[in-house]
């Protein structure tokens, strides 16, 4: 039975190093750029110095060195990036294993090549990079292609069963090297099948999680919509109600205008067409579904003192279904209305609508008077609820499925939301 050599200790620094790295990417730094760095490369530098300086310690010492290693990757994601403890805790867990991993699989090829060879010359280094460069660099392109996707949502249950499987198949995977105190190739093949194991059941439960909250965003999208196209439904039964109204103002206005005493005449119609007026607010745009609902939103408007301005070419928006309409203008206006109703000032509670054609494409754009800064999400959407969550996501996609876009822009205290899609000519 050959003894082979232990894995260098500056071999495993750097695979935890990646590791958490890796998984840290996910999550936006609490600190700014520069900082953020120099934080990290202060952190790697000191986990590196502390694994190598305790490589030789005694066998009852070398659990606790673990520990500390683990605490180390724990503190640094949830003290560099944005995420409570117990997502810390998730990502560490991963992390962990992904690392146990990489310095199992590495150092078995390496073993396999040069059995009785430490590492440090230029052909072992040369390998150390071509396996942390495809397993990282592999496990990066794949968890990049999946960034806008929904974001799981790490509950309390995850957290353990990650925690419990990232302590069972270290426990595991490590077990035959603690009982022979000697490490041999047999040893190395179980630790790498155990810890490709534990990444592949911790990766499949990321996965489910993911596919959880993707069903989730998903559904409160769709009630957005459903919303919309019953507000849009029941907007067109209003107006018609009001045309109605119309009808028997007129008649009612004909009937006074026979009234004798002019005095009576004057005050009845004077009253009336008060009236009148304040529905006068029917838009003809050249979209009955449009006219619909900017009508509607007219009306409210008018009835909560606010002041909503609209220049809009309707036929440009034909290639759209109602309820992408529905969708896009009427999310859009919902969520004015509620940033504006917050003003104290009436006369600040402003709303500006244009839908115009410009350089082959159709820009939808909606701004409104928001004296406080809205704070970008790393998604581009609003982090204020008053700016929308899911319903901007639902404007985002209806936009995005006719290859348009949705940007958002706050300045000199309006805020913007602008939706451009690709003009389309009707056949």
């Amino acid at each position: 039975m050959t003894v082979l050599p232990d894995i260098p200790r500056l071999y495993t620094a750097l695979a935890e190093i990646l590791a958490a790295l890796l998984y840290a990417n996910a999550r936006p730094a609490r600190t700014a750029k520069p900082m953020h760095w120099g934080i990290t490369a202060l952190w790697a530098a000191l986990l590196a110095a502390f694994l190598h300086l305790t490589g030789h310690v005694p066998l009852r010492w070398w659990v606790p060195c673990m520990v500390t290693a683990i605490a180390a990757i724990y503190l640094y994601l949830w003290g560099t990036r944005e995420m409570n403890l117990r997502e810390a805790s998730y990502c560490c867990a991963r992390a962990f294993i992904l690392a146990e991993l990489a310095a199992s699989l590495e150092w078995q090829l390496h073993c396999w090549i040069w059995p009785q060879r430490m590492g440090g010359e230029v052909p072992s280094l040369l390998l150390l990079a071509a396996v942390y460069g495809a397993l990282y660099g592999g496990l990066y392109l794949f968890e990049r292609r999946r960034v806008t996707a929904a974001h799981p949502n790490i509950t309390i249950a995850a957290t353990l069963m990650a925690v419990v499987m990232a302590l069972t198949v270290f426990a595991v995977s490590n077990l035959s090297f603690i009982a022979d105190a000697q490490a041999t190739m047999s040893v190395y093949y179980i630790r790498t099948l155990v810890d490709f194991a534990g990444v592949l059941i911790l990766s499949v439960q990321h996965e489910q999680l993911r596919e959880a909250a993707l069903h989730s965003e998903l559904a409160a999208m769709d009630n957005v919509l459903q919303r919309q196209y019953e507000q849009y439904r029941q907007s067109k039964e209003n107006i018609r109600l009001i045309n109605r109204r119309y009808h028997e103002l007129k008649m009612q206005i004909a009937a006074i205008r026979a009234e004798r005493d002019p005095t009576k005449q004057n005050a009845a119609l004077a009253e009336m067409e008060q009236d009148i007026r304040r529905y006068e607010a029917e838009n003809k745009t050249g979209n009955p579904v449009l006219d619909t609902l900017l009508t509607a939103k007219s009306l409210y408007c008018q009835q909560h003192g606010i002041n909503m301005t609209c220049v809009a070419d309707g036929t440009l928006l034909h290639f759209l279904t109602t309820g992408e309409i529905c969708t896009i203008v009427g999310t859009a206006l919902d969520n004015a209305t509620e940033s504006v109703l917050t003003e104290q000032d009436p006369e600040k509670r402003l709303i500006r609508v244009a839908i115009y054609a410009q350089n082959g494409f159709v820009m939808l754009r909606f701004e409104n008077y928001c004296t406080k800064p809205v704070e970008l999400a790393p998604d581009g959407l609003p982090r204020r609820s008053s700016h929308g969550g899911y319903d901007l996501k639902s404007v985002r996609a209806a936009a995005e499925a006719h290859g348009g876009t949705l940007t958002l822009h706050w300045e000199n205290e309006w805020f913007t939301l602008r939706v451009l899609l690709p003009q389309k000519n009707e056949l």
